[in-house]
Order: C-alpha cells, then sequence, then structure tokens
C-alpha cells in the first residue's frame, strides 16, 4: 500500500516512489523507513499535483526532499 495523501494517483507516482525508495536504500538514507517513505510520497504527490506527470522528475523532486530535510537536521543536538 502506497502512502497518497489523496485518492488520485497513477502509477507513474509509484514507480517515482519505487525508484526514490530504491536509491535511499542503497545510500544509506531510509533507516527510519515510515518517515523517508512518507517525505519522498508527499513530495512526490505535490509535484503531481504541480502538474509533473515526468517519473524521474518526482523520483528527483523525492530524493531531493529526503536529503534537504536529512540534511535540516542538527546531528550534534540530542534527541
Amino acid at each position: 500500500m502506497y502512502p497518497w495523501r489523496f485518492g488520485e494517483f497513477d502509477n507513474v507516482m509509484d514507480d517515482a516512489l519505487d525508484i526514490a525508495l530504491d536509491y535511499l536504500i542503497c545510500t544509506g538514507q531510509a533507516v527510519n523507513f515510515r518517515e523517508v517513505q512518507t517525505s519522498a510520497a508527499n513530495a512526490i504527490a505535490d509535484g503531481w499535483r504541480a502538474g509533473v506527470r515526468n517519473r524521474i522528475r518526482l523520483t528527483n523532486l523525492a530524493i531531493r526532499a529526503v536529503e534537504q530535510g536529512a540534511g535540516s537536521q542538527n546531528p550534534d543536538k540530542p534527541m
């Protein structure tokens, strides 16, 4: 089951999420899988609603969102 925020979706969105998650897993960026999956799916959904229909562009939006989200966290700050 894919974590889309709305009822309208397309196989292109599913493919983009799969590709993005494969990349993020292989690069060790998906340690907290649910959080990463949600962030990537939200970025893809936002892109889709903005009119992006290209699978690779949607994939790049998802990867960028996760990488920027991880970069904004301060590793020296205790949780």
